[in-house]
């Protein structure tokens, strides 16, 4: 199976998500021995045993780690991307006690296993069961990883609202300040949206959009984009200067989503009456990133760069073609000699001063 960068990505949220309920494990332990040990108690059971007890806690985190961090990661970034917050909840509650009931049920036979030994009959096991499942210490524990596993979904969320990548450089104060990136930018824009628009409706319109840019998403995350921002019906797209001349992924990026989009066709002739197309800008560059904003903060991007990719993507139309982008984005992508550059000549661009040397490529040979 092929590693892609979502992949890898949703990977490493379950191991985050794995090691955070570990360490939480642990803390529930050490805080429910300290209770034991406390004067609050009338004593502690023969068949308690701390390192037995630390031990089963660890193996429950890195089981509920694992199953629910994949489940609940599966959940949020794949099937149910389309839906609301609260389709998520209920599905993320159906999903927790599946893996509560699962994880409680290896985690008990453990201690029942370490406790009675080989000698266990199978009654002693199911009366064990019961014992430990139904009380009341059971169903606070139920009640703590619900809320923690709704806590989890809530930051996954989050983590989407704000883009990859993008919360941890919040909580890490990266964009605090302003600082100096080179970056490539795409300004990706639907083809005839007036018309399209006018055609639907404000309703319909939406919904389009919607699903347009739902079924793009996976396309960009592959591509190892960055979606900047939502304009309208223009998606502004960002690379890393180090992402961006990977492979091509800049430019890949384009031609896999009118792949995926020429897939869809039938979808959206279906529900819409047409297939949409995009046209695009490619421009790479020197711009400023940071924080912006009192009470709804962002991290923005400014310079010249973005003026000019958005000035790039508008000569789409007047070169009847879907893709533009400056020769030097071009001179810079890795396996760049294996797409057929057309050179469209060097050009004022409205609102700038210095030309711009614009290019296409051949599509239909890709």
């Amino acid at each position: 199976m092929q590693i892609t960068p979502q992949l890898r990505m949703n990977i490493g949220k379950v191991i985050v998500i794995t090691i955070c309920y570990v360490l939480i494990s642990i803390f529930v332990a050490y805080f429910n021995d300290a209770i034991l040990h406390s004067t609050f108690t009338t004593g502690i059971s023969k068949l308690y045993n701390f390192r037995t007890y630390l031990l089963i806690n660890i193996l429950i985190g890195l089981m509920a780690g694992i199953l629910g961090g994949a489940a609940l990661v599966r959940v949020n970034s794949k099937l149910f991307r389309k839906k609301s917050f609260i389709y998520s909840i209920l599905a993320t509650a159906l999903v927790f006690i599946l893996v509560f009931s699962l994880v409680s049920v290896i985690g008990i036979g453990i201690s029942v296993q370490l406790q009675l030994g080989n000698e266990a009959t199978i009654n002693e096991f199911i009366t064990r069961y019961i014992e430990l499942f139904w009380n009341q210490t059971s169903f606070t524990i139920f009640i703590l990883w619900f809320v923690i596993t709704l806590i989890t979904l809530f930051l996954l969320q989050v983590n989407d609202k704000f883009g990859p990548g993008i919360l941890g450089k919040f909580l890490l104060g990266k964009y605090h300040r302003p600082k100096k990136e080179k970056r490539f930018f795409m300004f990706l824009d639907m083809r005839s949206s007036t018309t399209i628009a006018e055609k639907l409706g404000n309703e319909l319109y939406f919904n389009l959009l919607s699903d347009l840019f739902t079924d793009i998403t996976d396309t960009i995350l592959n591509h190892e984009g960055e979606i900047y921002q939502y304009v309208g019906d223009e998606i502004v797209i960002s690379w890393t200067m180090k992402k961006g001349i990977k492979n091509a992924n800049c430019l890949r990026c384009f031609m896999q989503i009118q792949k995926k989009i020429k897939s869809l066709s039938a979808y959206y002739k279906n529900k819409y009456g047409l297939t949409p197309e995009f046209k695009a800008g490619l421009h790479c560059g020197t711009v400023m990133a940071g924080e912006i904003g009192s009470i709804k903060k962002d991290i923005v991007y400014s310079g010249d760069v973005l003026n000019t990719t958005a000035r790039i993507q508008e000569q789409c139309n007047q070169y009847k073609v879907d893709l533009l982008f400056s020769k030097k984005v071009f001179d810079l992508l890795e396996g760049s000699s294996q797409f057929e550059l057309i050179p469209l000549g060097i050009i004022d661009l409205r609102g700038k001063e210095s030309v711009i040397n614009l290019n296409t490529i051949n599509l239909a040979k890709i």
